[in-house]
């Protein structure tokens, strides 16, 4: 994993416990779905970026009440499944948005990807 993130890099590990499932678990079916990719896979072109960035953005734009419940709902998932109870939740739902919206102002393509074992 790089040393540093940048403007266009965000890496979420954690032990035992997959990010991407707690972020699904907080945000909930429908706002999963809005997502790119495939459970936090995806390799989009620049005009695919600018085409998931409107639901990416619809996913992970929440009003104070949504934020805090999907915020309570990551930390319970990343310390009941793994041993991660100081993970960064807030991260988790604010940088994914960040990078996509990099991506699209500077003409670039995106790639996540998601490594459990």
């Amino acid at each position: 994993m790089p040393e540093t993130e940048g403007a266009g890099l965000f890496v979420a590990t954690a032990r035992k416990a997959n990010p991407v499932a707690a972020l699904c678990y907080g945000l909930g079916a429908q706002r999963s779905a809005l997502l790119p990719g495939w459970f936090g896979d995806f390799l989009l072109s620049a005009g695919e970026v600018r085409t998931a960035l409107p639901r990416a953005e619809e996913a992970l734009l929440l009003s104070s009440t949504q934020r805090s419940a999907a915020l309570t709902r990551i930390t319970a998932w990343m310390t009941a499944m793994g041993d991660a109870p100081d993970f960064d939740a807030v991260g988790l739902i604010e940088v994914p948005l960040r990078i996509i919206r990099h991506a699209a102002e500077t003409g670039s393509g995106a790639a996540a990807f998601s490594r459990w074992y």
